[in-house]
């Protein structure tokens, strides 16, 4: 009589590649999940586990996934306005001389920056 033959204990990664080819086997395998872990020759307990295991949950995929929008950029940088008490509104483009800026708060009778 012959003995019967070991398997070689299988590793934690190839459980888990062999739980992910089956789960992707039954996304397009259009069975219930009783009838595909018979026709896999699993428990519905474990298939229940690995998918819980294996399928992060909806928030967590979007932060993985970010949405992307569409950005429609100026030719123009937009010009940063400056209010003052008097009413009086500075319209000043970005990188523009501050003691030019200071200057005209004063000239116009705002607080000295």
């Amino acid at each position: 009589m012959s003995d019967p033959v070991a398997s070689p204990p299988r590793s934690r990664a190839s459980v888990r590649q062999a739980w992910i080819d089956r789960l992707g086997r039954f996304a397009t395998a259009q069975l219930s999940v009783v009838a595909f872990c018979r026709s896999e020759g699993i428990s519905s307990q474990a298939f229940y586990y690995w998918r819980s295991k294996l399928t992060p949950p909806p928030e967590q995929a979007a932060a993985e996934h970010p949405r992307l929008l569409p950005v429609r950029l100026l030719d123009q940088p937009t010009p940063i306005e400056v209010v003052l008490a008097s009413g009086t509104v500075l319209r000043l483009s970005s990188g523009c001389d501050l003691a030019l800026v200071r200057s005209l708060v004063e000239a116009l009778g705002g607080a000295p920056c």
